[in-house]
């Protein structure tokens, strides 16, 4: 399906060569055109011309994209048989002799010393779990699954999802986490899903913790006075320890840590205590996280390492005192980019169109790089480090009632990568230069959108439709080809992000 570019708007496309128009059926001659026709080799992050993964570039890597030379993907949810995953390292779905001159380049660049070997990073994706029927409402859907809809369930669907996301680039699950009191059914489909995978040693898992569901609310703002409000609290990092442990334990699933702490994203956190957010409001919240964090170490074993939704959202200005008490009880802090699009709701339906231009993506990294200046002296209380910034790369936006963010293929790699190379040279500096391949910070971190999340169109995949994509160009594989091309494959499926 290709939908028509809107008036004044760039159709994106992703890199073609003659060679996935004439292999196999083209002569002698038209080989050499073909040849002369070829574009230059280019240098490729080391990560991703590290085609077998092993956290090394050597003549190994080169080779293995030229024993897949000429071999097609296919856009079926199974790739051909005869198509080698790893060696796709621009995610167009074919491998030609660019690929092998432009990792052959990169590794004899690095011999030369003129490429920096860098970790490969880690990127995390929520995972939702709470489909409970295979046939949904087009109406309560912004993306689908390319076949058809699902099961939470399903093991083979989501044995299926994990090779997709090893396939992509993608490291970590971030499970959304309701408790029970809110949908009996969650754990269960993860249970009878998820943790049954016969794959599951590929992923690693953490929680995205559905605190604005979970907690009781004061308007748009979790009132911490009210008594229910910290006990609930305490006992959803208690069932969310629980669950982790039960998940390492009993079916096996490696976790995600953090400085030797299982990683626990939280949505809304920003929400967290009426404002003004001081006096009795600030010390209640601290002893409620207290609280929380120590029944969570009584279930698991370790406190968690909790991740903030408190970046700040401009590109000036200073943070806000809430923001900033909190974010010291959190280890590491993200935001969702397309957030202030919340303020702007509209009359029923997807509302007017946005698009991902070259401004807003140098504004998100001008975002990242004040959030880096603001939170330079802030050191979690518990542990002293500084707070993390995880940059978010979730793409476009398309939940009924509001406006729609656009973002194409093109858009969505242009997005990654100019944010990555901000935040790599962010690292360089402050209070995380040297800190990087320890156990508190082991690579770059970045989350990269939902996968199967159907409802607010920033959906990696499932995707034959994606009302947040001005057009499809790769058939429903548009933004986890654009991942895989930022990113590489997911080398973490077959060796420990710790060296």
């Amino acid at each position: 399906m290709t939908r028509p570019a809107e008036s004044g708007y760039p159709r994106r496309r992703f890199l073609r060569t003659g060679a996935l128009a004439l292999a196999g059926t083209c002569v002698a001659a038209g080989r050499r055109l073909l040849q002369a026709q070829a574009p230059d080799p280019v240098l490729l992050p080391s990560f991703v011309a590290d085609v077998d993964g092993n956290g090394l570039l050597d003549p190994a890597d080169p080779q293995l994209v030229q024993n897949a030379l000429a071999a097609r993907r296919g856009f079926d949810l199974i790739p051909d048989a005869a198509y080698d995953v790893r060696t796709d390292v621009f995610g167009r779905g074919v491998v030609d002799r660019f690929a092998v001159e432009s990792v052959r380049r990169t590794v004899q660049a690095q011999s030369d010393g003129l490429v920096r070997p860098e970790r490969r990073p880690i990127t995390v994706a929520w995972h939702y779990g709470w489909y409970g029927t295979e046939v949904r409402p087009p109406g309560l859907q912004t993306v689908r699954f390319k076949g058809g809809d699902y099961r939470s369930q399903d093991p083979g669907i989501e044995t299926l999802f994990n090779d997709q996301k090893n396939e992509f680039g993608i490291t970590v699950d971030a499970l959304s986490w309701i408790p029970p009191r809110f949908n009996r059914d969650l754990l269960n489909n993860y249970r009878g899903g998820l943790l049954s995978a016969p794959n599951l040693r590929t992923r690693q898992l953490a929680l995205l913790y559905e605190s604005t569901i979970a907690l009781a609310l004061t308007g748009d703002r979790i009132d911490f006075s009210e008594s229910p409000v910290p006990a609930l609290l305490r006992d959803d990092f208690a069932h969310m320890g629980r669950f982790l442990a039960e998940a390492r334990d009993a079916a096996g699933a490696r976790i995600f840590t953090l400085d030797g702490r299982p990683a626990v994203f939280i949505f809304g956190s920003h929400t967290w205590g009426l404002l003004p957010f001081e006096g009795v409001q600030f010390s209640i919240f601290e002893r409620a996280m207290d609280a929380a964090r120590e029944a969570f170490r009584g279930e698991y074993g370790t406190p968690p390492f909790v991740v903030g939704e408190e970046m700040h959202l401009a590109a000036g200005g200073p943070l806000p005192q809430d923001r900033l008490r909190r974010m010291r009880s959190f280890d590491a802090i993200y935001t969702y980019h397309h957030a202030p699009l919340k303020r702007l709701r509209v009359a029923g339906g997807l509302g007017d169109r946005l698009f991902a231009s070259p401004r807003y993506i140098d504004h998100q990294a001008a975002i990242l790089r004040h959030n880096f200046r603001l939170t330079a002296g802030v050191e979690n209380r518990y542990t002293g480090h500084p707070v993390l910034v995880i940059p978010n790369l979730a793409p476009g936006f398309a939940k009924p009632g509001y406006p729609l963010l656009m973002m194409g293929r093109g858009e969505y790699a242009d997005f990654m990568k100019t944010v990555r190379d901000a935040h790599v040279g962010l690292l360089a500096e402050g209070p995380w230069q040297g800190r990087l391949g320890a156990e508190l910070f082991p690579a770059p971190i970045y989350a990269v959108g939902s996968w199967n999340e159907e409802f607010e169109g920033h959906a990696v995949f499932p995707a034959s439709f994606n009302e947040s994509l001005p057009e499809v160009v790769q058939e429903g594989f548009d933004l986890v080809m654009a991942i895989k091309e930022t990113f590489g494959w997911n080398h973490y499926a077959e060796r420990d992000v710790l060296p």
